[in-house]
Protein backbone atom coordinates (compact mmCIF):
# COMPACT_ATOMS: atom_id res chain seq x y z
CA UNK A 1 0.00 0.00 0.00
CA UNK A 2 2.73 2.23 0.70
CA UNK A 3 3.83 2.11 -2.88
CA UNK A 4 -0.02 2.83 -4.39
CA UNK A 5 -0.19 5.87 -6.24
CA UNK A 6 -4.00 7.01 -6.50
CA UNK A 7 -4.32 9.22 -9.73
CA UNK A 8 -6.99 11.51 -9.06
CA UNK A 9 -10.19 11.68 -11.20
CA UNK A 10 -9.85 15.46 -12.17
CA UNK A 11 -6.40 16.18 -12.71
CA UNK A 12 -6.94 19.74 -11.54
CA UNK A 13 -9.19 19.03 -8.18
CA UNK A 14 -7.23 17.34 -5.84
CA UNK A 15 -9.06 15.34 -2.95
CA UNK A 16 -8.01 13.56 0.00
CA UNK A 17 -6.43 10.31 -0.03
CA UNK A 18 -4.92 11.05 -4.09
CA UNK A 19 -1.48 11.21 -4.14
CA UNK A 20 0.72 14.34 -4.11
CA UNK A 21 1.51 15.89 -7.65
CA UNK A 22 5.33 15.14 -6.99
CA UNK A 23 4.34 11.19 -6.47
CA UNK A 24 2.29 11.08 -9.79
CA UNK A 25 5.09 12.67 -12.28
CA UNK A 26 7.38 9.81 -10.67
CA UNK A 27 5.08 7.14 -10.97
CA UNK A 28 5.89 4.28 -13.30
CA UNK A 29 3.88 1.56 -15.21
CA UNK A 30 4.18 -1.67 -14.19
CA UNK A 31 5.68 -3.48 -17.61
CA UNK A 32 5.35 -7.22 -18.34
CA UNK A 33 3.51 -9.86 -16.94
CA UNK A 34 1.75 -9.02 -13.88
CA UNK A 35 -0.74 -11.42 -12.93
CA UNK A 36 -1.03 -14.84 -15.44
CA UNK A 37 -4.11 -16.12 -16.06
CA UNK A 38 -4.70 -19.39 -15.57
CA UNK A 39 -7.52 -20.64 -17.42
CA UNK A 40 -8.87 -24.23 -16.37
CA UNK A 41 -10.44 -26.81 -18.94
CA UNK A 42 -13.71 -27.41 -18.04
CA UNK A 43 -14.25 -31.30 -16.74
CA UNK A 44 -17.01 -32.18 -19.61
CA UNK A 45 -17.77 -35.96 -19.93
CA UNK A 46 -19.96 -36.82 -22.58
CA UNK A 47 -22.68 -39.59 -22.35
CA UNK A 48 -24.41 -41.32 -25.01
CA UNK A 49 -28.15 -40.82 -23.84
CA UNK A 50 -29.68 -44.16 -23.26
CA UNK A 51 -33.44 -45.56 -23.36
CA UNK A 52 -33.58 -45.64 -19.69
CA UNK A 53 -32.50 -41.45 -19.45
CA UNK A 54 -35.03 -40.57 -22.17
CA UNK A 55 -37.66 -43.06 -19.99
CA UNK A 56 -36.88 -40.70 -16.68
CA UNK A 57 -39.09 -37.84 -15.71
CA UNK A 58 -37.20 -35.59 -14.37
CA UNK A 59 -40.07 -33.59 -13.31
CA UNK A 60 -42.59 -35.96 -12.00
CA UNK A 61 -39.74 -37.19 -9.49
CA UNK A 62 -38.58 -33.65 -8.41
CA UNK A 63 -42.51 -33.37 -7.33
CA UNK A 64 -42.95 -36.24 -5.48
CA UNK A 65 -39.63 -35.96 -3.42
CA UNK A 66 -40.62 -32.48 -2.84
CA UNK A 67 -44.11 -33.93 -1.34
CA UNK A 68 -42.54 -36.52 0.55
CA UNK A 69 -40.22 -33.76 2.14
CA UNK A 70 -43.17 -31.76 2.81
CA UNK A 71 -45.61 -34.57 4.74
CA UNK A 72 -42.70 -35.97 6.52
CA UNK A 73 -43.38 -34.92 9.98
CA UNK A 74 -47.08 -35.69 9.37
CA UNK A 75 -46.26 -39.14 8.56
CA UNK A 76 -43.91 -39.68 11.28
CA UNK A 77 -46.49 -38.31 13.51
CA UNK A 78 -49.20 -41.08 12.73
CA UNK A 79 -46.21 -43.48 12.51
CA UNK A 80 -45.83 -42.82 16.71
CA UNK A 81 -49.74 -43.04 17.18
CA UNK A 82 -50.13 -46.56 15.29
CA UNK A 83 -47.35 -47.57 17.35
CA UNK A 84 -48.44 -46.32 20.48
CA UNK A 85 -51.89 -48.03 19.46
CA UNK A 86 -50.34 -51.19 18.67
CA UNK A 87 -48.69 -51.24 21.93
CA UNK A 88 -51.25 -50.57 24.02
CA UNK A 89 -53.34 -53.84 23.25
Amino acid sequence: MAKLVAFPKRARKFKAGNSTPEELATATQVQGIFMPIVREKPSVELVKITDEMRAFNAYAKLRLEKMKRRHVSTRMKRAAESEKRSSEL
